[in-house]
C-alpha cells in the first residue's frame, strides 16, 4: 500500500443523534443577493456542478455556527427550514439554490476561484451509493502530505470547526471522480484539510477502487 495511507477498520463514528419532540419551522428567505462567501461556495457548488437540488443540513450547536449559517448560507436558498428538538434549534436544512446564487457559483468557478472545489468534484456523475458494496477504510498519514494554505481556508475552517466538528466531530464529504492511487496525495482537497484536520479517512469501494467518502475529523 502507499506510504501515505494505512488501512484501518471502519471507524466508529458517534453522530450524537438527538431524540425528542421534533418541530420544523420554515424560514422566509428573501432579499437581494450581491455576493457569496467562500463558505457558501464550498457547499453550494455540489448542486451546481451535479445539477441537483440536494438537501444540505448544517448543525448549529453554538451562536457562531448559527450566525454564519444564517448570514452566509441561508440567503442563497429558497427552501430553508429550522429543526428544533424539544424547543432547541439544532440544525438548519436548505434546498433549492436560488438562480442568482447559481450564477454566482458558476461565475466564481469559471475563473478558477477556490480550486479545491474542482478537485473535489472531478466528475459530475451522480451515481448512487449502494449499501451492499464492500468498503475499505484508509487513514491518511498527514505527515506525508504537503499542506495547502489558501486565503479562503481560514473562514471555511472557522465554519466547519464551529458547526460540523462541534456537533459531530467530523465532516463527511463525497468526492466525485476519485480513485485510490498514489498521486491522490497531491489532491488539493486532501492538502487543504491536512492544514487543520486532526485526521482524515478515505472510504474506498473494494470493487473498483473508487473513493466514495472522505471523512475529515476535528480535534
Amino acid at each position: 500500500m502507499y506510504a501515505w495511507l494505512t488501512i484501518i477498520k471502519e471507524p466508529e463514528n458517534e453522530m450524537n443523534v438527538e431524540n425528542g419532540e421534533l418541530e420544523i419551522v420554515p424560514i422566509d428567505s428573501t432579499g437581494v443577493l450581491t455576493e457569496m462567501s467562500e463558505v457558501c461556495l464550498f457547499f453550494a457548488s455540489y448542486d451546481v456542478l451535479l445539477k441537483t437540488d440536494a438537501l444540505a443540513t448544517f448543525p448549529v450547536p453554538n451562536e457562531r455556527a448559527l450566525k454564519m449559517t444564517m448570514e452566509e448560507i441561508v440567503p442563497h436558498y429558497s427552501d430553508v427550514k429550522q429543526i428544533f428538538i424539544d424547543g432547541k434549534l439544532t440544525e438548519i436544512n436548505v434546498r433549492c439554490l436560488k438562480d442568482a446564487s447559481k450564477k454566482m457559483v458558476q461565475d466564481k468557478l469559471s475563473v478558477g476561484t477556490y480550486p479545491v472545489i474542482a478537485d473535489l468534484y472531478r466528475s459530475t456523475d451522480r451515481a448512487t451509493f449502494h449499501s451492499s458494496r464492500k468498503l475499505n477504510y484508509f487513514e491518511v498519514n498527514q505527515a506525508k502530505i504537503e499542506p495547502l494554505n489558501l486565503k479562503e481556508t481560514e473562514k471555511l475552517q472557522e465554519f466547519i470547526t464551529h458547526s460540523f466538528f462541534a456537533k459531530y466531530g467530523l465532516l463527511s464529504l463525497q468526492p466525485k471522480g476519485w480513485f485510490l492511487e498514489d498521486k491522490l496525495k497531491e489532491a488539493e482537497t486532501i492538502r487543504l484539510f491536512s492544514s487543520f484536520a486532526e485526521r482524515m479517512v478515505l472510504v474506498v469501494d473494494d470493487k473498483d477502487g473508487s473513493i466514495v467518502g472522505l471523512d475529515v475529523y476535528g480535534e
